[in-house]
């Protein structure tokens, strides 16, 4: 009879629905879940015949709800933020080593300027002599203290490029696993829909790492490369990113990436969180070397060069306060072995003389070439330096607030569509037990008729 199997036709397509349903409602705390629909048509008469309604209902498919441009977008959004995220907490660090009263090398100049001319009123004091020996020292630890700052945030570069350089492989690795996975399920008519939450929140946590396109493939696989164009996944087949340490600087790194055999150069911004370590450590950690080993060595060179056309009080010629290693001058200094009476304070060897005094205390308001500032007072290239920190820490906290909001917007657009409504599960569960019911209550009638049709005979 055609009204039993109509109705058993919709039992199973609303059965389906229920399953759909229950699913959703399985899933409404899972990460990264998309709900699903059963698809629904219409199954037409088997032969031309004028009455006759058709034979039905089935399942055409379960669809996955989301969008790719949507997803595209979080994605996208993602990688900014990354940058941002982790370009600020770098820029937030040197702020706060700049901002600290032992690192300022200004106040280091003061102190010792102070010594200087409090040294003017007797200049053969042994004491005062020494007060400016030590003022000097307190200088170098402070030009020391900085560097070795910067070495350490340098070095911890380094360490973050190589942890998100093996993350990043990882995940490469297991995209284009799932990847495969999808084709195989594809290809059996299966229903992809978890691999495929499980391949969107993967490549979701590489946009993280960097910038990156996808490229939907027909047999279901996503094509992932840098939004340079460098190859990432194609098929069932990763990438693997390479830190090539650099030849001056062991932890500066040049980008590679090797597919299979391969070898492509990341030139350009490679976005996310590696782009920003990159971008961090060449646009600003090392200017703040460059402008800090110019003032050392331009203090020590302007002191010592100053020392050298006096006499100590032993009327021997001027010798050297400062010392430094040339290949690393701010990380170097440190001061010699000079001792109070030999510090050569006279032009001519007579104890009260200050004439290499007074040119020594004269230097504070001597220019010199600092790499950024150009030609400043010591004191000043510092200031400068601090006052930049902080403008450029603000600029880009600032900048990092607005990718946040825009990765949120992003993120709220495609939880909308994607995620699970409690609610509106809810009413689907009602409109298909309502719908299971109506058909038994179809197969219960047809076969009422067909015992009334019996008791005929």
């Amino acid at each position: 009879m055609s009204i039993i199997n109509i109705a058993l036709s919709g039992l199973n397509a609303n059965r389906a629905g229920l399953d759909v349903t229950a699913q959703n409602v399985a899933n409404v705390n899972t990460p990264g879940y998309s709900r699903q629909q059963a698809m629904y048509a219409a199954v037409g008469p088997g032969s031309p015949m004028a009455n006759s309604a058709g034979r039905g209902v089935e399942v055409t498919g379960i669809r996955r709800v989301s969008d790719e441009f949507v997803v595209k977008q979080t994605w996208a959004t993602q990688s900014q933020a990354s940058y941002n995220s982790r370009y600020l907490s770098n820029m937030s660090q040197l702020e706060s080593i700049m901002g600290a009263d032992s690192f300022n090398i200004s106040m280091g100049l003061d102190n010792l300027y102070a010594a200087l001319n409090d040294a003017s009123v007797k200049p053969e004091s042994a004491p005062l002599r020494q007060q400016i020996i030590s003022e000097a020292d307190a200088l170098t630890r402070r030009f020391n203290t900085l560097s070795e700052s910067y070495y350490s945030q340098h070095k911890d570069l380094s360490d973050q490029r190589t942890a998100a350089v093996e993350l990043s492989n990882s995940l490469l690795v297991n995209i284009a696993d799932v990847n495969k996975r999808i084709v195989e399920m594809s290809a059996t008519s299966g229903n992809p829909s978890h691999l495929l939450d499980e391949r969107d929140a993967l490549i979701g946590q590489l946009s993280e790492m960097m910038s990156i396109k996808t490229n939907m493939q027909p047999d279901g696989s996503m094509q992932v490369t840098l939004a340079s164009g460098q190859p990432l996944v194609i098929g069932d087949q990763a990438s693997q990113l390479k830190a090539v340490p650099d030849a001056t600087d062991p932890y500066l790194a040049d980008m590679e990436i090797d597919f299979i055999g391969q070898r492509f150069p990341i030139n350009g911004d490679i976005g996310g969180e590696l782009g920003a370590i990159s971008d961090y450590q060449v646009d600003t950690l090392l200017p703040f070397r460059e402008s800090l080993d110019d003032m050392a060595v331009a203090i020590a060179d302007a002191f010592n060069n100053t020392l050298a056309t006096g006499q100590d009080l032993n009327g021997n010629a001027g010798q050297p306060l400062f010392a430094y290693d040339p290949t690393s001058p701010s990380s170097s200094l440190k001061i010699t072995t000079l001792q109070p009476d030999e510090l050569a304070l006279s032009s001519d060897g007579t104890p009260g003389n200050s004439d290499v005094l007074t040119s020594l205390i004269g230097l504070s308001n001597q220019t010199f070439a600092v790499t950024g500032y150009g030609n400043t007072s010591i004191s000043d290239a510092f200031t400068s330096m601090v006052g930049d920190t902080a403008i450029k820490a603000r600029q880009v906290s600032s900048d990092a607030k607005a990718a946040d909001s825009l990765n949120s917007q992003a993120i709220a657009v495609k939880e909308n569509l994607s995620s699970v409504n409690s609610d509106e599960e809810a009413a689907n569960l009602m409109v298909f037990a309502n719908a299971y019911q109506a058909n038994m209550k179809v197969i219960s009638t047809a076969n009422n008729l067909f015992d009334t049709v019996l008791a005929m005979f």
